[in-house]
């Protein structure tokens, strides 16, 4: 029997998951959208073991079927989506006595047909697991996690805004969106050699200010004595021209350039 959904919504499905859908030909079970008709859903799914997506939207049909959509298949359906725009669209699965697995998609005017071989895709991941260990896990406190770059940018057509967390330092980096139509998991990456504080410490020292005095550079940030021993300080500001504005401390208001300060009392670090 026949779900019945909008192609704008099939075609929303398939542009969240597209990305993560593997390119490893020796893994053939993930190198395709799973698509499932089940409980009142139709979800379209993509992993490649390093991230996981899942779409969905409901249906008022309570089939339950399996099918895939290989990834070289993926543009001509997508194409044919788009041309099918806000069609109502009947989606069904059946299987043949050659062990093939049909996805069909109609609308009133045209149809398509994706067929696999099933025995490509007997044991595709438990993705429902995999999710739910992730939603359920404990929350822990990340001091520190990381990412691959080039799969941060899969989810740039997931959703103009998706809210994240994450569980523990082992744990999924978990994405969704508002209103619970996609879901996604990307696995962080190890990082023994690095831990936080040092990139904290490199940081804050390259933030702090500094100025050369005879091609010395100093942190001005630190204490700075006259020629009396009475300690300066950096204000914080710095005038117009961008020179930095120092101050003897107790007399704040009262400032001069850096420039002036040692030039009229003799300005030195005091270390």
């Amino acid at each position: 029997m026949p779900v019945n959904t909008n192609a704008h919504d099939l075609h929303r499905m398939l542009n969240q998951i597209a990305p993560h859908v593997s390119d490893d030909d020796t893994l053939p079970v993930i190198t395709a959208v799973r698509i499932e008709a089940e409980g009142g859903n139709l979800f379209a799914l993509a992993t490649d073991r390093y991230t996981m997506a899942v779409a969905r939207v409901g249906t008022v049909e309570t089939e339950n079927w399996q099918a895939y959509i290989p990834v070289e298949s993926l543009p001509a359906v997508l194409a044919w989506l788009h041309v099918a725009g806000t069609s109502v669209t009947q989606v069904t699965a059946d299987r043949d006595d050659n062990g093939n697995i049909a996805l069909s998609l109609a609308t009133a005017s045209s149809n398509m047909r994706v067929t696999v071989d099933s025995s490509d895709y007997a044991h595709y991941p438990n993705w429902r697991k995999t999710i739910g260990d992730q939603l359920e896990a404990d929350m822990e406190p990340v001091p520190m996690t990381s990412y691959t770059t080039e799969f941060l940018a899969r989810w740039k057509d997931a959703g103009t805004v998706l809210h994240a967390w994450q569980a523990g330092p082992r744990k999924a980096l978990v994405l969704a969106d508002d209103d619970g139509l996609f879901l996604g998991l990307q696995m962080p990456v190890r990082f023994e050699t690095c831990s936080r504080e040092p990139l904290i410490t490199q940081w804050l020292t390259a933030f702090k200010p500094t100025v050369t005095v005879d091609g010395v550079m100093h942190r001005l940030d630190e204490a700075w004595l006259d020629n009396d021993g009475d300690e300066w300080t950096f204000t914080g500001s710095r005038n117009p021209s961008g020179e930095p504005l120092m101050a003897l401390v107790g007399l704040e208001d009262d400032t001069y350039t850096f420039a002036q300060a040692a030039a009229e009392y003799g300005l030195k670090p005091a270390a």
